[in-house]
């Protein structure tokens, strides 16, 4: 199989100092120790393949990104990024990755319009002229950028800014694109947008997408999810096989009249919203075939009701909740290989 990424048993750890007592002597008096920052990651991306790497801040997400783009060396394990050593290579390798990191590295010069960045990028790069050209035309009708690629980057929005930023990693086409947390503080029609992007780019160029991030709606339409913790990789597999370990409820709502209140009508499942005219609560899914729900959907206090499966940010939250406080041993049992 033709992975672009390919990592294995990766450790890394860093040295830290912690002040020892209160006062002024704490800062001469410090206890030294080594925090785990990856420990022992598994993980593999097939060519063309959008993943989403998740995980809560000092999980190791940023430290990974970090290991296959070639900018740490790790303490041990092994590392192949497309078909590369990326330390040994790195100069070549950098030449073939595209990265986005949020609003935290920008790319653009703040007084002057993107399209001098995206000049200054076609000569890094030497795309010949005929190729920047088509490329320019692609990318401008992709993210809307008509409007904005003229004028000063001072002037646009955060949103704009980071459309801009992504034409700007992904002038060249690389095959391996790396986007670190992409959407902080965008609009949503920045972010649909740049959702919409990414997949016309993976039909279009066959581009390898490796996203971290903390919005939900970011990971909505990507192929893989892996979710690490404390350095281990404690989820690796797709949105539906996350939502078939700790979605197996469905949701329920209920209207009723403005003025009703409905937590008497509910003897099944559990009710986690309730309030005069509106119920919601979880059921399980063999409730629906039975007659219970069915002579409950009959009721005339009912106006209206809807069944649907726990939202993805549900089914995160949900993920969160179960693995806190487990040991290592436990996580490992979680693990989910496709």
């Amino acid at each position: 199989m033709d992975y672009t990424i390919e990592v294995s048993n990766l450790h890394k750890s860093f040295m830290t100092y912690e002040p020892k007592g209160t006062g002024i002597i704490s800062s001469l008096r410090r206890t030294r120790k080594v925090k785990a920052a990856l420990r022992g990651i598994d993980m593999r991306v097939r060519k063309g393949e959008i993943v989403a790497l998740l995980g809560r801040n000092g999980s190791g997400k940023s430290t990974l990104i970090k290991a296959i783009a070639g900018i740490l060396y790790p303490d041990s394990g092994y590392v192949k990024t497309m078909g590369m050593d990326p330390w040994n290579q790195r100069k070549h390798l950098a030449m073939q990755i595209g990265v986005v990191f949020g609003n935290t590295h920008p790319q653009l010069y703040w007084d002057l319009p993107p399209i001098d960045t995206f000049d200054y990028i076609k000569g890094i790069y030497g795309i010949e002229d005929a190729d920047y050209n088509a490329r320019l035309r692609y990318f401008i009708r992709l993210l809307n950028l008509k409007k904005i690629y003229k004028r000063q980057t001072r002037q646009l929005s955060l949103g704009e800014r980071m459309k801009c930023e992504m034409v700007a990693a992904l002038l060249h086409l690389p095959p391996l694109v790396i986007m670190d947390e992409p959407t902080i503080g965008v609009d949503l029609p920045a972010r649909m947008n740049m959702r919409q992007a990414i997949l016309e780019m993976q039909r279009d160029y066959g581009m390898t997408f490796l996203i971290t991030t903390h919005v939900v709606d970011d990971i909505t339409d990507v192929d893989r999810v892996v979710m690490l913790d404390k350095g281990k990789v404690i989820f690796d597999g797709s949105q539906k096989k996350m939502r078939s370990m700790l979605a197996r409820d469905v949701i329920l709502e209920l209207r009723f009249g403005a003025d009703e209140n409905p937590k008497g009508l509910i003897k099944k499942g559990k009710i986690i919203k309730s309030e005069p005219g509106y119920l919601k609560a979880e059921i399980d899914p063999s409730v629906l075939k039975e007659r219970w729900l069915t002579n409950l959907i009959k009721n005339k206090r009912i106006i209206d009701y809807r069944i649907s499966e726990p939202n993805l940010s549900t089914v995160l939250e949900r993920f969160y909740s179960s693995i806190k406080g487990r040991k290592a041993a436990k996580i490992k049992k979680m693990i989910i290989d496709e």
